[in-house]
């Protein structure tokens, strides 16, 4: 059987986005396969947060070491305060996945632009149409369904409860690290800002790490492996070809894409888990993705990026990592073609 490849630029991008997609989907499964193979979640963030940063080092200490050396006081704050709570964002989702189905919490997890809409709100005094406000209503319906759903079901999970309050911290904490990101954004391009906030957010982890008295030796050698798949497709892979999808087709066509990651990581929680969503799961699932979908399509963009990353940059200085929640400030950040 012969697949016909789009003829044009724009149709060969979308079909690598929806590959980069399916890639992304990945890092629940990975997550939750390290857990179950002794790994804590403090340790597998660590692992993941400063590897990736050294991937990053060799272009940083290349082409960056001038602009972090000129960086204020005020934006380091704003960099330590915003690593940390991506410390606390990837801590709280990647420890939901020990308590609830993969479904939940990537639903769950997912609701990081309602939660930035919100604080647009109430810190930056924005100003939304009823479209907006209609999308996080529906968005909320679902987190009840839910919610309601997961009361007592341990089908989907050791404590279903907490696993929900785990991943709605995560989404709470992106939303926060996003926003102060912004702060900080007008003076330091993205690869040496992400690359600060990686080593931050792993500072962050091996705290945790430590206070628990964890160790990063001894561990089944599937979960190490999982680890490394972890960095290398979800981290790396996808998230390198979301940043140069945004460069070259409408933000708003990659976060709607992007919602199709949470149907995809369901998918594979069945093949690899057996994971079944109960008759209540899917209909809430659904109106949290429409309700995020409407917010993304809705939302007026934040500043565009100073310093974006050349056009005819080679797509592997693009490959920072990024952990989800960076698309929200990346979305409208990179000129389209």
């Amino acid at each position: 059987m012969k697949l016909k490849m789009p003829a044009s630029k724009r149709g060969r991008v979308q079909m690598l986005l929806i590959f980069g997609t399916f890639v992304g989907a990945w890092a629940s499964i990975l997550g939750r396969i390290a857990q179950q193979h002794g790994m804590p979640t403090p340790v597998i963030i660590t692992f993941r947060m400063f590897l990736g940063a050294l991937v990053l080092t060799p272009y940083i200490w290349q082409h960056h070491r001038a602009e972090l050396r000129a960086m204020n006081k005020r934006h380091l704050l704003f960099v330590l305060i915003g690593g940390i709570w991506f410390g606390i964002h990837l801590l709280s989702g990647f420890e939901a996945l020990k308590h609830t189905s993969i479904l939940v919490s990537g639903v769950l997890g997912g609701t990081l632009p309602i939660w930035v809409a919100l604080l647009e709100v109430y810190l930056l005094k924005a100003h939304f149409n009823r479209v907006i406000w209609v999308g996080l209503a529906i968005t909320l319906l679902g987190g009840v369904i839910i919610t309601i759903a997961g009361n007592g079901d341990t089908s989907l999970g050791d404590n279903p409860a907490l696993g929900s309050v785990l991943a709605l911290t995560a989404a709470v904490s992106g939303a926060i690290y996003a926003i102060v990101g912004r702060k900080v954004r007008d003076s330091i391009s993205l690869i040496p800002y992400l690359w600060l906030v990686f080593m931050i957010g792993g500072l962050t982890s091996l705290l945790m790490v430590a206070v628990n008295g964890q160790t990063f030796v001894g561990y089944d050698s599937t979960a190490y492996f999982a680890i490394i798949l972890l960095v290398l497709l979800p981290q790396l892979i996808c998230h390198g070809i979301y940043n140069y999808s945004l460069r070259r087709l409408p933000a708003t066509f990659v976060s709607v894409v992007g919602q199709l990651g949470i149907v995809i990581s369901a998918v594979l929680a069945f093949l690899f888990f057996r994971e079944v969503p109960n008759i209540w799961e899917i209909p809430g699932s659904i109106a949290i993705i429409f309700g995020i979908t409407v917010v993304n399509l809705n939302k007026n963009p934040p500043p565009a990026d100073p310093a974006p990353i050349a056009q005819d940059e080679p797509i592997a200085t693009a490959f920072g990592g990024l952990s989800g929640i960076e698309l929200e400030q990346l979305q409208f950040s990179e000129k389209v073609e």
